[in-house]
């Protein structure tokens, strides 16, 4: 995953979200939370602060979408967090666009969500040597990705007081190990500032004035990744990856689909190939057919949130067939031995079986053409964090085509 590329990404999804029939908003929010260790023997961590600045647009147009997400803030963060451990953990820098929706229909919405999902800089990584207990971090860029509940205290036209509770991930997507990632939950306080009073004449449309009838469509995309495999295999691979879906858009705001994906994976061909250790003694029988064995087939169902050129999806999937995950989850979990002071695969355990199967994915959109017109011919790119039942298994950029049957 080129890193560089994912920025680009998250910089032009803020400058392409609308800024028309908009207040600019301002907050500022401090939280304290709990980093979860990483790993064994993961460094000892004091109270995570977190101090984040969000530039934002709350949205008063008859566009679909903001009334569908009743008048969303979408705009990017600028955040800083320090784990407790200046010596071996540090301090990450993030940067991440963003959408707050409320919750519940209710004229006093003081119950709102925040998503945001971008890149962060670590100051502090693994090292073999100095830095050997923090298997957390690997790499100076990483993606980053949070979801927070913020309940409204105190508020007036240009003011509001809120209490914030969530969760936020940082992780590597894979493409270096080792990449166990962190996770914090929070709680604390964010204070909005509002430029200037709704603009009131632009916020009397109504969603039933909207086109809101279901349009169906079918989506072909093609990705490619990068993954590195475990300890002893640390260099960077391809992940090619394919899928096709067919679904509807429901108020021009919510595209969901079910479909069918397939994936292959170079580190896996490549172990199978050269005969590594699992292969030869545990597994000898993806010897037999080693593009099968390197293969993943699967079902999905996945969302978009639709906002004109840009989207926010996640999907979530289940592998019909996965044949080398048996190693890829034992070279993963290795186990230290002291005895020999080296480093044998684990056994196979329940967790297993379930990581064998749950796939997912996260990522930003971009669309060539302003879905608010329901083009019949759409292309998009996207960058991607897909993983494991929620532990990262590569990173991915793509290009889609959209076809709408009218």
């Amino acid at each position: 995953m080129n890193f560089k590329k994912l920025l680009f990404i998250i910089v032009l999804c803020y400058l392409i979200i609308p800024k028309s029939f908009s207040q600019t908003t301002f907050n500022a929010e401090y939280v304290l939370g709990k980093t979860s260790p990483a790993n064994e023997f993961f460094p000892e961590l004091k109270t995570n602060q977190t101090l984040s600045l969000f530039v934002g647009k709350k949205h008063f147009s008859d566009e679909a979408w903001v009334q569908s997400l009743q008048n969303p803030e979408t705009g990017i963060l600028f955040q800083y967090s320090n784990y407790g451990n200046n010596e071996f953990v540090g301090s990450s820098y993030s940067v991440m666009p963003y959408l707050e929706v409320p919750l519940f229909n209710s004229k006093t919405k003081k119950l709102h969500l925040n998503s945001a999902i971008g890149a962060s800089y670590f100051d502090k990584n693994f090292d073999d040597g100095k830095n050997w207990q923090n298997k957390a971090i690997s790499t100076k860029i990483t993606w980053a990705y949070r979801m927070f509940l913020y309940y409204s205290l105190f508020s007036n036209n240009s003011f509001n007081t809120r209490a914030s509770l969530g969760y936020s991930h940082h992780s590597n997507g894979h493409v270096k190990w080792p990449n166990q990632g962190l996770n914090t939950f929070s709680i604390g306080l964010n204070f909005k500032f509002n430029s200037k009073s709704k603009p009131i004449e632009t916020i009397t449309s109504s969603i039933d004035n909207i086109d809101t009838k279901p349009k169906s469509f079918y989506h072909f995309k093609a990705g490619i990744g990068q993954q590195s495999l475990y300890r002893l295999e640390n260099s960077r691979k391809e992940v090619y990856s394919t899928s096709f879906a067919y679904g509807k858009i429901y108020k021009n705001t919510y595209k969901i689909g079910i479909g069918l994906f397939y994936k292959f994976y170079e580190n896996y061909y490549d172990y199978i190939k050269d005969e590594k250790y699992l292969v030869n003694e545990d597994y000898p029988n993806l010897k037999k057919n080693p593009f099968y064995n390197s293969s993943a087939y699967g079902l999905f169902i996945n969302g978009e949130i639709l906002m004109n050129h840009f989207a926010f999806e996640a999907e979530i999937g289940i592998n019909i067939d996965k044949p080398f995950y048996k190693i890829d989850y034992r070279l993963n979990n290795e186990i230290y031995v002291p005895e020999t002071d080296d480093y044998k695969p684990s056994e196979l355990d329940n967790y297993y079986w379930f990581k064998r199967f749950i796939s997912g994915k996260l990522g930003l959109k971009y669309y060539l053409l302003n879905t608010k017109n329901f083009p019949k011919h759409n292309f998009s790119i996207g960058a991607y964090i897909c993983s494991n039942l929620g532990q990262a298994d590569y990173s991915e950029i793509s290009m889609g085509y959209t076809y709408i049957i009218h």
